[in-house]
């Protein structure tokens, strides 16, 4: 459970400045992936490959970044590969999962207002670790 507090810490600590600047911290980033890999080294011995599954959904979400010229920000693909890292990739990618709808109905919301502004993707992570949270 102190992995899932890691991550909530991690994405509640980004929220304010990717809603006002629409930019996220590299040393945040930094910071919070250094902590997630000294709670695994603790946890348990080091697999490089568990790793490459953790971070697996933030990578994607970088490579997504890179063709949709950054409609998806690349600090967003680095917070969920940080975020991979405190919760593992099942419940990461139940995550982003979750957020991407939520997401999705605050745009179709913007669309009908007729709001053009670049929506901040970290809140809606949070929320979706939230609900993600509330079903285990």
């Amino acid at each position: 459970m102190a992995a899932y507090c890691g991550g909530l810490l991690f994405l509640a600590g980004l929220v304010k400045e990717d809603v006002e600047a629409k930019m996220i911290s590299i040393k945040k980033l930094c910071v919070f992936g250094i902590l997630a890999l000294l709670y695994l080294l603790w946890k348990e011995p080091l697999v490089w490959q568990e790793l490459f599954r953790r971070v697996m959904p933030g990578m994607f979400l970088l490579f997504l970044s890179w063709i949709s010229r950054e409609s998806i920000g690349y600090g967003d693909g680095a917070a969920v590969m940080v975020l991979g890292l405190w919760t593992g990739v099942i419940f990461t990618l139940a995550t982003v999962c979750i957020g991407t709808l939520a997401a999705g109905f605050w745009s179709l919301a913007c669309l009908i207002r007729k709001k053009t502004e670049p929506i901040p993707f970290i809140p809606f992570l949070l929320l979706g670790m939230e609900v993600a949270l509330v079903g285990i």
